[in-house]
């Protein structure tokens, strides 16, 4: 997918190697080598000692991870821009009513349920809305 120009996730710096990247960890980080068995209370900042792992997954669905509009990414031109009609909106807490229809769009907030069908989404910044249509940059 085409990287957009104002994506909050993009990394515009120099590339570092990973041998640089470890050799930064390296030179700051020092293992920790004793075990103690504290509280819960007293665990706060502390490191674990052994992994853990919840015993369902929370949230137990697919969620959307920022404000935006949900499509279908097999409905992304492949050049120029396309119109999606805004059909739906699932706030978080909620639950998407009805999957996202081939060629539309849903309004979608953060922590909300991915509507089914739905595997791509835009914020606002990225996307201009025209009559209630949306209008989503090439792939």
């Amino acid at each position: 997918m085409a990287q957009l120009s104002d994506d909050c996730f993009a990394f515009g710096g120099p590339m570092m190697s990973v041998d640089e990247a470890v050799a930064m960890i390296a030179a700051r980080v020092t293992a920790v080598r004793e075990i103690e068995t504290v509280s819960l209370a007293a665990a706060d900042g502390r490191i674990l000692a052994s992994d853990i792992s919840a015993s369902l997954p929370l949230p137990p669905f697919t969620n959307s991870a920022v404000d935006g509009y949900a499509v279908r990414s097999g409905d992304l031109p492949r050049e120029g821009e396309r119109a999606f009609p805004v059909t739906g909106r699932v706030q978080a807490g909620a639950s998407a009513e009805a999957p996202v229809e081939p060629g539309h769009a849903v309004r979608i907030f953060t922590g909300a349920p991915m509507p089914q069908g739905a595997d791509t989404v835009f914020m606002p910044g990225d996307v201009r809305l025209d009559q209630g249509r949306l209008l989503c940059p090439r792939d």
